[in-house]
């Protein structure tokens, strides 16, 4: 007879502790009370470099800290806020929690990771009410913007030879300059 498998859910302050205490031998992320391992490969971290040298940098931080989420702590591979905001709150010692009105942009770039970016995360960052999420994939860059309780209302799909609106910048940027090549 098989005996059920208790998958057990980790806290904030959990994760945190563990975390603070280096008790983690690789790089994670806490994600809805599941510790998920993070892992850069080379093409994954060419498109992240590529991305933070052309994100429009006036009267904001671009930044690649962990981001508290709700009961989460996820690492975007990038996310904007404005200059001027200040932290709302702390989780542990290290970490600032900042008010989703002054998150202007949250970017995954998923290589492995798509379908949960595009499904538990962007669920994840529309309930905290982050405005615009991407999703940069090898193929195109997914676009989600009003933020609701189940995710986002609207994702619109970028694909090469396009060009993607950053609308805390009022400008775009050409998709095939922030994918790097494979």
């Amino acid at each position: 007879m098989t005996q059920p498998v208790l998958a057990y859910r980790w806290s904030q302050s959990e994760f945190v502790r563990a975390w603070e205490a280096n008790a983690f031998d690789h790089r994670v992320e806490l994600v809805e009370g599941e510790i998920w391992p993070v892992v850069i490969g080379s093409w994954h971290g060419d498109t992240v470099g590529q991305l933070l040298a052309l994100l429009p940098r006036g009267g904001v931080r671009v930044t690649t800290s962990t981001l508290p989420t709700g009961g989460s702590l996820p690492d975007p591979d990038c996310w904007v806020r404005r200059a001027d905001a200040e932290p709302i709150g702390t989780v542990g010692t290290r970490l600032s929690v900042w008010d989703a009105a002054d998150v202007l942009l949250v970017v995954e770039v998923a290589d492995e990771t798509t379908i949960q970016d595009l499904n538990v995360k962007a669920k994840l960052y529309g309930q905290a009410g982050y405005p615009v999420y991407w999703v940069i994939t090898q193929e195109a860059i997914y676009e989600h913007t009003g933020p609701i309780s189940t995710g986002y209302r609207t994702r619109v799909e970028y694909l090469h030879g396009e060009r993607i609106p950053v609308p805390y910048a009022a400008t775009e940027l050409v998709v095939d300059e922030l994918i790097a090549s494979s």
